[in-house]
């Protein structure tokens, strides 16, 4: 066969690879929520400052307009682990324009996450064209450059609760669906690592939500052996991965040298974070969302 016949069928082949991926649904799981396109609404999974000294311990913040002409009113929801307590601002974005603030300056001496919404006036806006980072230090010696995860619009409208607030609803018919299961794709032994995980399940920005909630967990190890564990979170929960309960400690069914990896449930959306240190190697990632929920409502205020 010349190589314009092997070119020939190798692109026949890509075409059908193509074909059988989008009929398989993988395009359509690809538009869900994700780390690595733009939205109408970003998560960002985890902000921290030390106000004393922020050269210890603070995060950057960036957010970006992509879209080429239109400006963007954005609504900024910030929880507080401890109190639950939801602190919001509003932020206007030209077209083509990127803003960045400092967690030591917005919301100084909190560990938590940031929701934001586009918004239009007083109402939430179909304008899927929003990107962020948060670039993060810790005085534990943790780092990360997170990027926000995005959900589309899509369509549908918006609930008006008649008392103030409105409701998102994330069915995959207003916006995408919001992750269901999620894993710590790989993790090395807490034996010489230190790996935290930072989760939350978005509910009421409205009056706040300190509901308890319990997260089901399978750890696995090199061997494919699975253990299960659970605990529990309220509105933003840092778990450090030595803490979790596992017959004959985790340490011990994943031994120095050797590495696993987790997946966790809660009967309705889990979201969040891992940050991890090592003598070799350190960094951060999102969790990786293996199911969607599917049906969800969060309550944020509405007009006035």
């Amino acid at each position: 066969m010349n190589n314009s016949l092997q070119k020939l069928s190798l692109r026949l082949v890509l075409s059908l690879c193509s074909v059988v991926l989008f009929s398989s649904g993988a395009f359509v799981f690809a538009q869900e929520p994700n780390d690595i396109k733009t939205g109408s609404v970003l998560f960002f999974n985890h902000y921290t400052s030390n106000p004393f000294n922020p050269a210890a311990e603070d995060t950057q913040l960036n957010i970006t307009n992509t879209h080429p002409s239109s400006s963007v009113v954005l609504h900024i929801f910030a929880v507080d682990p401890t109190t639950c307590q939801v602190a919001d601002s509003f932020a206007f974005l030209t077209a083509n324009q990127t803003a960045q603030f400092f967690a030591s300056d917005f919301d100084p001496g909190t560990r938590g996450y940031l929701f934001v919404v586009a918004f239009s006036g007083d109402s939430p806006r179909n304008f899927n064209f929003l990107t962020g980072t948060a670039y993060i230090h810790r005085a534990d010696g943790k780092m990360a450059d997170l990027p926000a995860v995005a959900v589309s619009r899509r369509g549908g409208a918006v609930v008006d609760n008649g008392d103030g607030s409105i409701s998102l609803p994330f069915d995959g018919v207003t916006y995408d669906r919001l992750p269901g299961t999620v894993a710590l794709s790989n993790f090395n032994s807490q034996v010489t690592d230190s790996t935290t995980m930072y989760l939350y399940s978005p509910r009421n920005f409205f009056t706040g939500d300190a509901s308890t909630i319990s997260v089901f967990t399978l750890v696995f190890n090199e061997l494919e052996r699975a253990v299960s564990t659970s605990f529990s979170i309220r509105c933003y929960s840092e778990i450090q991965l030595s803490s979790l309960r596992v017959l004959f400690t985790l340490n011990g069914f994943i031994p120095a040298g050797q590495v696993g990896w987790l997946k966790m449930s809660a009967g309705r959306p889990l979201m969040g974070a891992s940050l991890s240190r090592g003598p070799n190697f350190s960094g951060g990632r999102n969790l990786t969302i293996l199911s969607l929920f599917p049906s969800w409502s969060i309550i944020i205020p509405g007009t006035p």
